[in-house]
């Protein structure tokens, strides 16, 4: 035998051994058709088993439902608690004064129907949260929807000095439910209540609950009034155990008279006869709220999948767990896609499979008060988030109806794309920065992180109220659960786009032009605000040839945001008010000073500082 015959066998064998592992596929990254609808309608129900109101106990066992989905993925597992000021409405009443009668009392309950059971007990209290305290009683307004335009009509026709005491009968619609308050209070109303038309929700868009979708005379739309986001009383920090807070009539943003959602059956008693038009009633009201204002605990809890080669660059995706009640169709649609997508996500890890980016679900508490339990989190971890973050994804009504919407920010725009054409989705033909609203704000406005908003959806009536249960999706929304399984197959399709390190978050172009369109809407009517708005387009003008003629990688594109966040507090470039938004916050409102041109230079010098540092990047 020759010497080298040990070796050649064992080399032989070993390659031998060798090649089949050699030949051997990569583990398949998560599959989208491996999404199951029937698993997606099994979610939804045991998610809505209970109401999720934030902070309730009730609302623990939708808590134990994301943690033990998690951990069966194989995910790690994070509780995170904040301590909250959100307080709950002990008890409500709503009387009316008809010309000639008594004193009467109203019902503000939501009559359910023997075909859902869920819809006759556990009704969270018709309420508004974070409202104020007290009782109110006066002669009623009608204030159309509530707009600053409206009330300074009525002001115009009858003087303010009229409202006071006055009661504000105010229609859903048009605005965001805490700015009509807010006004109603700016103008000297003692309190207002809020209903919803059936024109909009109820009988006039077709058949009512229990046999249509759309929403019964009864029906109530509960929600926030805060006109701001995060916990009132940690306001740019973390709502921590021993956090420091400020006192409740300290908070920015928080309404101090009481107001209270009501059912349009009620409105049409209140406005007993009279059109819709502005003005005073023949009617009187008497309303009351009363609030337990200790602290509540809330609960973000998070699955974790570490990346296997840039673990530092992290891609997240979330949905808001509480509700005003059952919550099927907001959020629990949301929160079922997510916890879909987690154990496809999961069962691919099993395998072998590894992102290359850290993925990181999220099931936040709070948001219908404020986008509280996301904000919180951002606050606790915004310099992480800021180096690290490549992306958000947001889950909020993911799956009512047959219709794909999404808007994200620039940077998302080709993974969007792409993600619809994987999945066979026309892609929408805009894809618009998202307004406010849910809880990508504090994403894009703290931290800077480009932000995506995606669902199918369809109409019904349901918004906030009782009714919002599994019973409407199963009969009337998504019955296969089809909707559902598109919008999960659509999740799994951006994970595998978005955790993959070779893919760009890269909008800065387009930035870029959505800037020079703001810009095209910007107020020269004096020699100040000309010589801003020329000074904003020069920058970003000269900022966007760098970035056509620069042959700098793009390693760092997906943080072009973050250039316009002040050290403590929001962007400079983009900020939400209610559910709209607007572009140069800062900027705008120093423009209302009109007397004021150093506040207006130094809000535009900000701005200019965040391209100067983009430029100097290049």
């Amino acid at each position: 035998m020759s010497p080298l015959t040990p070796y050649l066998l064992v080399t032989f064998m070993g390659l031998a051994l060798a090649t089949p592992l050699a030949s051997q596929a990569p583990p398949a990254a998560p599959q989208p058709q491996t999404v199951s609808a029937e698993r997606l309608g099994q979610t939804l129900d045991a998610l809505c088993r209970l109401p999720r109101l934030a902070g309730s106990i009730e609302s623990l066992a939708a808590i134990d439902y994301a943690t033990e989905v998690f951990t069966e993925a194989g995910f790690t597992v994070v509780n995170q608690p904040y301590l909250c000021y959100l307080p709950r409405q002990k008890s409500q009443s709503l009387q009316m004064l008809a010309p000639g009668g008594d004193w009467q009392a109203l019902d503000l309950r939501e009559v359910g129907f023997k075909e859902d059971p869920r819809t006759l007990s556990n009704h969270a209290p018709p309420m508004h949260g974070l409202t104020g305290t007290g009782r109110a009683e006066g002669l009623l307004w009608y204030c159309g929807y509530g707009t600053e335009n409206e009330f300074a009509e009525l002001e115009r026709r009858y003087g303010r000095e009229a409202f006071a005491g006055g009661i504000a009968l105010v229609r859903y619609g048009a605005l965001y439910r805490g700015l009509k308050v807010a006004n109603a209070e700016a103008y000297g109303f003692a309190g207002a209540l809020l209903y919803t038309n059936a024109d909009d929700d109820g009988a006039a868009k077709g058949l009512v609950l229990p046999d249509g979708p759309w929403r019964p005379a009864s029906g109530i739309q509960r929600g926030s009034v805060y006109n701001a986001d995060g916990d009132p009383l940690t306001p740019g920090w973390p709502a921590l155990e021993h956090a420091n807070r400020i006192r409740p009539d300290q908070v920015k943003g928080l309404v101090r008279i009481p107001s209270l959602p009501i059912s349009s059956g009620n409105a049409e008693r209140l406005l007993y006869g009279a059109k819709r038009q502005l003005g005073p009633l023949k009617t009187s009201a008497r309303l009351s709220v009363e609030q337990d204002p200790n602290l509540v605990e809330i609960q973000d809890v998070f699955g974790i999948v570490e990346g296997a080669t840039h673990p530092d660059e992290w891609v997240i995706l979330g949905a808001h767990r509480d509700s005003w009640g059952f919550g099927a169709t907001d959020n629990g649609t949301g929160s079922t896609v997510l916890l879909e997508t987690a154990r496809v996500v999961g069962a691919a890890v099993k395998a072998g499979w590894r992102p290359e980016r850290t993925l990181i679900f999220a099931t936040w508490d709070g948001e219908e008060w404020g986008l509280v339990g996301s904000t919180e989190w951002v606050e606790h971890h915004r310099a992480e988030l800021m180096q690290k973050a490549v992306a958000y994804v947001n889950m909020d009504v993911a799956a009512t109806g047959p219709n794909f919407s999404a808007s994200c920010t620039p940077g998302l725009v080709a993974a969007t794309a792409a993600a619809c054409t994987t999945q066979g989705i026309t892609v929408p033909s805009r894809l618009g920065v998202p307004g406010g609203g849910s809880d990508h704000v504090p994403f894009l406005e703290l931290a800077g992180v480009e932000v995506l908003n995606f669902g199918f959806r369809g109409g019904s009536g349901v918004y906030h109220s009782a009714m919002d249960t599994p019973f409407l999706v199963e009969k009337f929304l998504d019955p296969e659960f089809q909707y559902h399984k598109q919008a999960a197959e659509m999740a799994v399709s951006l994970v595998n786009h978005l955790s993959t390190a070779s893919s760009e978050v890269d909008g800065r172009r387009a930035w870029v032009q959505h800037i020079l369109g703001a810009l095209r809407r910007f107020p020269t009517d004096s020699e100040e605000k000309r010589i801003a708005k020329l000074q904003l387009e020069n920058a970003t003008l000269r900022y966007g040839l760098l970035v056509e003629t620069s042959d700098a990688e793009a390693a760092d594109s997906f943080r072009f945001h973050r250039a316009f966040l002040p050290a403590n507090g929001r962007s400079l470039l983009w900020r939400s008010e209610g559910y709209g938004s607007a572009w140069f916050p800062e900027v705008a409102a120093a423009l209302e000073k009109a007397d004021d041109p150093e506040t207006l230079k130094a809000a535009v010098a900000a701005v200019l500082a965040g391209f100067e540092s983009l430029s100097t990047s290049l």
